[in-house]
């Protein structure tokens, strides 16, 4: 009976009777591998963390933009960028950050 006990605490998935427990767990696994690597990664030169991917996170927008996220959801909710939500998280159209970015920049520069 020990045994048992220790070889299933180090793997606890296969005591999971739920669907939906085993996939909270993947997500937080697969949460905590992204955490990881971010924080072991160089910092990245360019805005866009994913040059292949066409999409950006909530907070991939919030560090563009150096804007909180109650700001980036009052733009969304405005229509000045369009977004979709897979889950629980919020994804934004990369191109339409990149010309939101480009707008703003020449607001900036523009003397009045």
């Amino acid at each position: 009976m020990e045994q048992e006990v220790n070889a299933n605490a180090t793997a606890p998935f296969l005591l999971i009777q739920k669907p939906q427990e085993l996939i909270r767990l993947f997500e937080s696994l697969i949460d905590q591998k992204i955490r990881e690597v971010l924080t072991t990664n160089t910092p990245v030169k360019n805005y866009y963390p994913d040059e292949d991917s066409p999409f950006l996170s909530s907070k991939d927008v919030e560090k563009i933009f150096k804007v909180s996220r109650q700001t980036i959801n009052d733009w969304r909710k405005s229509e000045l960028l369009q977004s979709f939500k897979i889950k629980s998280r919020r994804f934004f159209f990369k191109e339409q950050v990149e010309q939101l970015r480009t707008q703003l920049a020449e607001k900036k520069s523009i003397p009045g």
